[in-house]
């Protein structure tokens, strides 16, 4: 016993010796004004399950930089942690040791290489996405990758853990956005493959490996994004349905005739109504609808004739009793205000504080059973328990979170949660469902992975990790733990 504790401190004092290292040789070798000590902007994420134990920030301004400090990092063994801009829900951006370090890439921010022929824009990793959205907006074009924290979040986070939001719909997840990527090795080494080609098929597809890697494999840098040009028209639309059945029905009449035009189909349950009204978020100037689901959608389109279109399908759906409270969002203020209710809701739920959290997809043929039969056994622990469920209906993404009851803290549930969590994983399992859809696995669901993930996949994704980052410096301990047991 003398001797394991003699070995661990001799341990514990040798990863001292070594991060003061490390340190110092960034200062010297590197630049002495890209790193500080950590600063509070760093410390948590937005659900304050995490706290982050960095001691430093890394805030490189170059490529060249980037694969410096990795260069170091692997020398002497310390863990980088990317953070992006903080917006994660799964704790991938949180630094877990205090001999991790924060690698911030906010100073690598320039939008570069506009191209309206290719159809195309180069950005660094720390241009924050909405102001991608403002400069294509200014040249005619849309880059529709969009969330709630637009404001906020950057695209080199926003490709490391593929992020959906609203647009997938019509236009795919971040990998289905990204043409070309530059991203830094664990040994510092540089892939260079920025690209507007819209295909290549000259050997593995290294982009895809790397965007959703959480920031596991390598560090981003670069990115070459896919642009489309902005529709003339928009249509968006709130209305009522009695049941997710209804919302099915017309979301299947909706599809089948303007598919091609459908940028978003939201579903919203009556109980985040609730929530924006018992947080004091419903601002909006429309009449709340009391249907038990809500559904929002956006057509993007340039021919008139199809907003007229548009209005003949849901009056069919509305004399067939599927929908009700039709509200049309006929100007931009009108259309913003619509979907400001919809973007809302995670901030209604932050407030008040939900036991646990669910990112999952489902087939959409399975949707209604999953929600009916995780309902069911949820009130068979508590019956006061609420469910707050919405999301994407159009690609089959579900947020399912699971709340107190009205008064009562989240903090006083925290002995049922483990129950609450396997409820919805393995009703998620049992109907060919995945348990995260768009958020990633970041340090969350590190367990959940290795328990619902298909054997021989685990398994090559242990090989890769291993193969990439053989001494487990990048972002340690996401998707895929140290131990692989």
């Amino acid at each position: 016993m003398i001797e394991e504790a003699v070995l661990r401190k001799a341990k514990i004092l040798k990863k001292e010796e070594d991060y003061s290292k490390f340190i110092r040789n960034i200062r010297q070798t590197v630049s002495d004004t890209i790193i500080s000590d950590i600063s509070p902007l760093y410390l948590s994420e937005p659900r304050g399950v995490y706290q982050n134990k960095s001691l430093h920030v890394i805030k490189p301004r170059s490529t060249k930089e980037v694969s410096e400090c990795l260069k170091l990092a692997t020398k002497y063994e310390i863990g980088i942690v990317p953070w992006s801009g903080g917006t994660g829900l799964v704790g991938g951006q949180i630094a877990p040791d205090k001999y991790n370090v924060t690698l911030s890439l906010e100073k690598m921010n320039k939008i570069k290489n506009f191209s309206s022929v290719n159809q195309s824009i180069e950005v660094e990793a720390g241009v924050i996405l909405e102001s991608i959205h403002e400069f294509v907006d200014k040249k005619n074009f849309s880059f529709p990758l969009s969330m709630a924290s637009k404001g906020s979040c950057c695209i080199g986070g926003n490709l490391a853990t593929n992020a959906g939001g609203i647009g997938v719909l019509r236009y795919g997840n971040a990998r289905d956005l990204c043409l070309g990527l530059e991203v830094v090795l664990s040994d510092g080494s540089i892939i260079n493959d920025i690209k507007t080609l819209k295909k290549d098929n000259t050997g593995y597809d290294l982009k895809n490996l790397f965007i959703g890697s959480e920031g596991s494999l390598g560090i981003i840098t670069r990115a070459v994004l896919r642009l489309y040009p902005t529709p003339t028209n928009k249509f968006v639309v709130f209305f009522g349905v009695s049941d997710f059945n209804a919302a099915l029905k017309s979301y299947l009449e909706i599809s089948k005739r303007f598919g091609q035009f459908l940028q978003a189909f939201e579903l919203i349950s009556d109980v985040g109504m609730l929530f924006l009204e018992e947080t004091k978020m419903f601002r909006s100037n429309i009449e709340r609808s009391k249907s038990d689901w809500h559904v929002l959608i956006e057509l993007g389109f340039n021919n008139s004739s199809v907003e007229e279109e548009v209005y003949e399908t849901l009056n069919n759906l509305f004399i067939k009793n599927i929908v009700s409270d039709v509200v049309v969002g006929d100007t931009e203020a009108k259309a913003r205000n619509l979907w400001k209710i919809r973007e809302d809701i995670p901030e209604a739920n932050r407030k008040i504080g939900a036991i646990t959290s669910h990112d999952i997809s489902l087939p959409l043929e399975n949707m209604e059973s999953f929600i009916n039969k995780s309902l069911i056994e949820i009130k068979e622990i508590n019956k006061l328990l609420r469910v707050n469920c919405f999301g994407h209906m159009g690609d089959g993404n579900l947020h399912f979170n699971i709340f107190p009851p009205h008064g009562e803290k989240n903090t006083s549930y925290l002995k049922i949660k483990s129950k609450l969590t396997d409820i919805i994983n393995n009703n998620c399992k049992s109907l060919d469902g995945s348990i995260s859809a768009e958020h990633g696995v970041g340090r969350l669901k590190v367990k959940d992975l290795k328990q619902y993930c298909d054997p021989g996949k685990f398994n090559v994704m242990w090989q890769i990790k291993k193969a990439l980052d053989p001494f487990a410096i990048l972002n340690p301990g996401v998707i895929i733990s140290q131990d692989k047991n």
